[in-house]
C-alpha cells in the first residue's frame, strides 16, 4: 500500500486521550446533577465537540446554550491536552520515518484542532504536520468524509493518494467507503474491532504499534 499523504485522527490515535474524553462527560453533567449512564460515552462516539454541544442540551434539557456548553467542555478538557494527555506509543518514530520518506501530514480530528495543538506540541509532533483540521470546520462528524475531504483539498490530493489513519470503527467505514487507503489501530475504548478490521487495508493489532509493525515487516502498508 503506497501514499504519498496521511490523514491521522488524533484522539486514541496519535494520543492516548480516551481516558480523560471517557470522564469528561459525567463530570460535567455531575455539576447538574445528572448521573451518566454506562452507555453515555458509546452513544456520543461519533459526534463532534459542537454535536455534543446540541445533544447534550436537548438530551438532559439544560438551560444553558449549546454554545456555553461546548465552551465548559472546552475549557475542561484542554487542561488535560495542555499538561496530561501522552503520545500513544511508537507514533513520534512513526511519524519521522514518514517525515524522512518525504510523506506530507496532517490531523483530522473530531474534537478542536485548537484544544489538541498543545499536546501535540508538547509530545514534539507537531512539526510533523502541514496543518490541522477539525469536524467543527465543516460542521459534522466522522460519519460524514468531509473532514478528510477537507485534507484532501488543503493537501492539493487526491483521494487515491491518501491514507486515513484511525481506531474508530465508524470513521474507518466512512473513509474506506469514500475511496480512501486506511490504517486501523486498536484502541481498547472502541469494542468493534470486527469492524475496525473489515475496512482497514492494515490493521495494527493489541500489542502492536504503528512503529512496531513497520519495523517487523508484518504488513506491506509502507
Amino acid at each position: 500500500m503506497k501514499f504519498r499523504y496521511a490523514i491521522f485522527d488524533m484522539d486514541g490515535t496519535l494520543i492516548d486521550s480516551i481516558p480523560w474524553w471517557d470522564r469528561l462527560v459525567p463530570e460535567f453533567l455531575r455539576t447538574y446533577g445528572i448521573e451518566a449512564t454506562a452507555e453515555l460515552n458509546q452513544e456520543m462516539s461519533a459526534m463532534s465537540m459542537q454535536e455534543s454541544g446540541i445533544w447534550l442540551k436537548e438530551k438532559f434539557s439544560l438551560k444553558e446554550p449549546a454554545e456555553k456548553i461546548v465552551q465548559d467542555l472546552s475549557e475542561r478538557i484542554g487542561k488535560n491536552y495542555a499538561e496530561d494527555i501522552p503520545l500513544k506509543p511508537g507514533v513520534k518514530e512513526w511519524l519521522s520515518y514518514l517525515k524522512e520518506q518525504g510523506v506530507r501530514m496532517c490531523v483530522a480530528t473530531a474534537s478542536s484542532a485548537e484544544l489538541g495543538r498543545p499536546a501535540l506540541l508538547r509530545g514534539g509532533v507537531l512539526p510533523y504536520f502541514d496543518f490541522m483540521v477539525d469536524c467543527g470546520m465543516v460542521g459534522v462528524g466522522k460519519t460524514s468524509p468531509a473532514v478528510y475531504e477537507l485534507a484532501v483539498e488543503k493537501f492539493g490530493a487526491s483521494v487515491s493518494e491518501c491514507v486515513v489513519v484511525e481506531d474508530a470503527a465508524f470513521a474507518l467505514k466512512t473513509a474506506k467507503e469514500a475511496g480512501f487507503l486506511t490504517i486501523g489501530m486498536y484502541e481498547r475504548a472502541e469494542p468493534d474491532q470486527e469492524t475496525v478490521r473489515r475496512y482497514s487495508d492494515c490493521y495494527v493489532p493489541r500489542g502492536e504499534t504503528l512503529w512496531s509493525l513497520h519495523m517487523d515487516r508484518k504488513s506491506d502498508f509502507l
